[in-house]
């Protein structure tokens, strides 16, 4: 199913609405079908050691990246449920925010496969510091189900 990017926009503009992405101050900078790129500006209880973001945050962002963008690759016609997610930290995370950029390496009927590379930026240079892939099952809605 093609998607456009208002659709895509739209799908987001819902996502950022809740709780654990205000909780977080989650910021999407770039939104097409299929890709997503979320910032996290650090804040101290996002910390591991002074300065540095914690494994859990890292990764909730980059799970939301990836999710998000195959989401939008499939539409808003489904709920979206993450099978299996693996990540690989291969750099420190010290910096003033975190970017995450989604995006889907497939998009099937009922299943995707998405990815997201995760930077760490401090003083405007960026330094990746972590890959995360998953696998998404797309379902019937439950009011779709019930009709």
């Amino acid at each position: 199913m093609a998607v456009s990017p208002e659709t895509a926009a739209a799908q987001v503009a819902t996502l950022l609405t809740r709780p654990y992405a205000r909780f977080f101050g989650i910021r999407a900078v770039d939104i097409l079908p299929g890709a997503v790129t979320l910032t996290l500006a650090h804040r101290p209880d996002f910390e591991h050691a002074p300065g540095f973001f914690q494994g859990s945050i890292i990764t909730a962002l980059a799970e939301l990246a990836a999710s998000w963008s195959a989401a939008t690759a499939a539409g808003d016609d489904a709920m979206h449920l993450v099978l299996e997610q693996s990540i690989r930290f291969i750099g420190p995370a010290r910096g003033e925010r975190l970017i995450a950029a989604g995006r889907t390496i497939r998009s099937g009927r009922s299943i995707s496969v998405a990815a997201a590379d995760v930077f760490v930026e401090q003083d405007g240079r960026r330094e990746l510091c972590a890959l995360l892939s998953l696998t998404m099952r797309h379902t019937p809605r439950r009011e779709q189900v019930a009709a």
